[in-house]
């Protein structure tokens, strides 16, 4: 009977504890799951992030107001979400740009002999620019 009851005991301790480690596995499996996939997409958007490239090609003023050439000279598209003149915002909105395209931003800004034109992405990169007005 003796050697029964440690038999038994020995059971249930490692009944105990193999149900302990299952239930922690099905708590902590998710929570290490969404971690790594987190990790993974942050990674993944600051990789992206160091790829953009932007040029300003181009102010002009035209009809009393500056314009701006904007080419993406990186690998992949940005989307350019604002712009600013001597750093004062004078558009914001939403541009998706694909690689070596060029597209021109019409502000309201009324024109000036030379700027610093500043353009920001949505990725969170902005790139400044001395620019000289070119009018035609």
């Amino acid at each position: 009977m003796r050697g029964e009851a440690e038999v038994v005991a020995v059971l249930l301790t490692t009944l105990v504890v193999v149900g302990g480690f299952a239930v922690l596995w099905v708590w902590l499996y998710p929570r290490y799951l969404w971690w790594e996939r987190r990790f993974t997409e942050s990674t993944q958007a600051a990789r992206e992030a160091a790829r953009e490239r932007v040029v300003v090609e181009l102010v002009r003023c035209r009809n009393g107001f500056l314009e701006v050439d904007v080419t993406c000279t990186g690998d992949i598209g940005v989307r350019i979400v604002s712009v600013y003149f001597n750093e004062s915002l004078v558009w914001s909105g939403s541009l998706y740009i694909a690689p070596g395209e060029r597209k021109t931003i019409a502000t309201s800004r009324q024109c000036a002999p030379q700027l610093v034109v500043k353009v920001c992405s949505a990725r969170g990169n902005c790139w400044s620019f001395v620019e000289k007005l070119f009018t035609g």
